[in-house]
C-alpha cells in the first residue's frame, strides 16, 4: 500500500486545496490585525470583535489543519486523513457561531464543503494507495 502512483488530479486536487486554505490561514492572520479590521464594514468588525474564543479555535483549527492535511496529502502520507477530519470538525465549530449570528453565508457554506470534500478524497485516495 503506498507504492502506487498517482493520477495527475491527485497533485491538482491537493495543490488547490492547499492554495484555499492557506487563503483562509492568511485571512485568519489579517483578522488579527486591529489595522486590517479597521478597514471592514463595521457589520464584519462587530462579529470580529463579539467572537467567542471557542470559534476563533474552530477557524483556527480548520483553516491551519487544512493546510497541513494537503501538504501531507503532496507529501502522500495517510496521516492527512484524520488531519482533515479535525480540520472539518473546526470549520463546524466555527459555523455554529456564524449561523448564531449572521444566518448561513456563502463562504461559509463553500468552507465547509470543500473541508468535507477534503476528508471524502483523502479517504479515497488512502483506499487507492497512493497514500503511504
Amino acid at each position: 500500500m503506498g507504492d502506487r502512483k498517482p493520477h495527475f488530479s491527485f497533485w491538482l486536487i491537493a495543490g488547490a486545496g492547499l492554495l484555499w486554505n492557506l487563503m483562509g490561514c492568511l485571512t485568519y492572520i489579517a483578522q488579527s490585525s486591529p489595522d486590517t479590521v479597521a478597514q471592514m464594514s463595521a457589520v464584519q468588525q462587530a462579529i470580529i470583535a463579539g467572537r467567542p474564543a471557542w470559534a476563533t479555535a474552530g477557524i483556527a483549527a480548520g483553516v491551519f489543519g487544512g493546510a497541513v492535511g494537503c501538504i501531507l496529502l503532496l507529501l502522500r502520507r495517510s496521516v492527512a486523513l484524520p488531519v482533515f477530519i479535525l480540520s472539518a470538525a473546526g470549520m463546524i465549530v466555527a459555523s455554529v457561531f456564524t449561523l448564531q449570528v449572521v444566518g448561513v453565508t456563502p463562504p461559509m457554506v463553500l468552507a465547509l464543503l470543500i473541508a468535507v470534500a477534503l476528508v471524502w478524497y483523502a479517504s479515497i485516495t488512502r483506499r487507492f494507495g497512493w497514500l503511504r
